[in-house]
């Protein structure tokens, strides 16, 4: 029987690239010929903030026991939840794979023990957070017998993991980064940022530069609650964006602003150190506000100054997002990755 690929999803309903690339890698699947599914929680929820034609389904209990939900319940409140929602759980078939969110931890060996599963760790700084200080390696999915394999988004990830757990079977995802979406536009004096990430240290390099007379005839532009396309409308017609990450696997939201032809400013949050070229960014050591407020005053000088500075760097940053970022890239990674996957997951099947 030809195994289906489940990614299960959490319900969050904000804004968030992770989700995104789940949805995303779904579509990439089945337009190469793997059935693969979305799995939700509950029955009839949908992410609002981007469009999407993505098979999805639901499974109460699975994202229960994930999220330890059972534990904390009376079983007669587990039973009964059972049986209110099983009529519209999706069947999870012996033969499927489940690829599970590293941020569930030490749960991931729990749920459906038997069956085979890959690890799409996208936040390689979580993967150890749940588990003791003392942590053995049987006790993380990483080497774990039903683990076929762990995809990953940057070098960084695979540098974390990799020290970690020596052995460990590792794909690296390009993703694709669509410069017909996000494209520069008529440039305005805008200043960017998403508030979700860090705002304490976006927020006083803003109040350091406002003090300083540097952004007197700018506007200032929190993206946080926008949809994908707003989101990118934004990005395109702004001159600046502010990088706030911290310990990313990747980062979408950065690279995405170099497309759209702005200045990034600040903290490549280690996973984005693979495209934060100084070339046309201005990246910043992390938590070093000073040298942030600095880095925004400079950039603001350079576009005042120089008419030309923002289409220079968009030339180079574009040109380098399409030739380590593009959609073919990104299919090639993921074929070849699945490939591989269920090459590893029948001759585990063959010998059982």
């Amino acid at each position: 029987m030809k195994s289906r690929i489940l990614f299960i999803c959490p319900d969050i309903a904000e804004p968030s690239g992770g989700i995104k690339q789940i949805y995303r890698q779904v579509d990439v699947l089945n337009n190469i010929g793997y059935d693969a599914l979305v799995v939700h929680q509950n029955y009839g929820f949908k992410p609002q903030w981007f469009d999407f034609k993505t098979p999805v389904e639901y499974h109460y209990m699975i994202h229960a026991e994930l999220n330890n939900q059972p534990a904390i319940r009376p079983q007669w409140y587990i039973k009964l939840r059972a049986v209110q929602l099983t009529r519209n759980d999706v069947e999870i078939l012996n033969s499927d794979i489940l690829v599970l969110p590293e941020a569930y931890g030490p749960q991931i060996n729990k749920v459906y023990p038997s069956h085979s599963k890959v690890v799409y760790n996208q936040g390689c700084y979580l993967s150890l957070l749940d588990f003791p200080i003392q942590v053995s390696a049987s006790e993380t999915p990483y080497l774990h017998p039903k683990t076929i394999a762990t995809l990953v988004n940057s070098d960084d990830a695979i540098n974390y993991l990799k020290l970690a757990f020596d052995d460990i079977t590792i794909f690296k995802i390009h993703h694709f980064i669509d410069t017909k979406v996000f494209k520069p536009t008529k440039k305005k004096k805008q200043i960017i940022f998403m508030s979700r990430k860090n705002y304490e240290d976006i927020k006083q390099v803003i109040q350091i530069n406002n003090l300083r007379k540097n952004i007197d005839n700018w506007t200032i532009i929190n993206l946080n609650q926008l949809s994908h396309s707003e989101v990118a409308q934004t990005m395109n017609e702004s001159s600046i964006f502010l990088s706030s990450n911290l310990d990313e696997g990747f980062s979408l939201p950065s690279i995405e602003a170099m497309a759209s032809g702005c200045l990034v400013i600040g903290y490549p949050g280690k996973g984005g150190n693979e495209y934060f070229k100084e070339e046309f960014s201005l990246p910043v050591p992390e938590k070093d506000i000073h040298q942030f407020a600095l880095k925004l005053e400079e950039g603001i000088q350079k576009i005042e100054k120089q008419p030309n500075y923002l289409s220079e760097i968009a030339l180079k940053s574009r040109k380098f997002i399409d030739e380590h970022y593009s959609e073919t890239r990104e299919r090639k990674d993921i074929q070849t990755a699945w490939d591989s996957i269920l090459k590893i997951n029948a001759k585990i099947t063959n010998a059982n």
